[in-house]
């Protein structure tokens, strides 16, 4: 019984990834700052912009979506753990033999895990899908603008262009495409 708890705590860690700048190692603005480049010649109009990551996620509807795909996923595994424990506790009431108990605890372990597996996968995948969705929208509002350089605002003291609101637009323009179903 105490693997299936333990199934619980690792189903509730590898899932409460909120769908947030954290999410996005490239965003983290405490992540460590990149050493210094030697200077590189001007591609485009030589600005700078600057794009506030937690701001543009939190706007993102697709994420909010994604984040409740993922509860729902999370509270089915939750259930599955529950109802795995019900059973386990069943069997020990009606005082089966321990191979059997340990068979279906084994059984249920695995099955807990296999799940467990397949919805961090998905989790992970959905996350490097927003992480793209929101580079590309800052990289096409970059070129739009001829920006060489955009950071992160919350670690930008003073300057550069703002982009947050304009990512923010072309994100939401892109997503009602991205949810129509394709027609043949």
């Amino acid at each position: 019984m105490h693997t299936l708890q333990k199934s619980l705590v690792l189903v509730t860690s590898a899932l409460s990834l909120t769908i947030s700048a954290s999410a996005f190692p490239a965003f983290a603005a405490d992540a460590p700052a990149a050493p210094a480049a030697a200077p590189v010649a001007k591609s485009g109009g030589g600005g700078i912009g600057v794009v506030d990551p937690d701001k543009v996620v939190k706007a993102y509807p697709k994420a909010e979506q994604l984040a409740k795909d993922l509860k729902k996923e999370e509270d089915r595994v939750h259930k599955m753990i529950e109802d795995g424990n019900r059973e386990l506790e069943k069997a020990k009431t009606d005082r089966k033999p321990p191979a059997e108990l340990e068979g279906l605890q084994r059984r249920l372990q695995e099955s807990i895990d296999t799940e467990v597996k397949k919805v961090q996968g998905r989790a992970q995948s959905l996350e490097t899908q927003l992480e793209s969705d929101v580079q590309n929208a800052i990289k096409a509002e970059a070129a739009a603008r001829k920006l060489d350089i955009v950071l992160l605002k919350p670690v930008v003291f003073m300057g550069g262009i703002d982009l947050t609101d304009s990512v923010m637009k072309r994100l939401a323009a892109a997503a009602p495409a991205a949810a129509k179903p394709a027609t043949k």
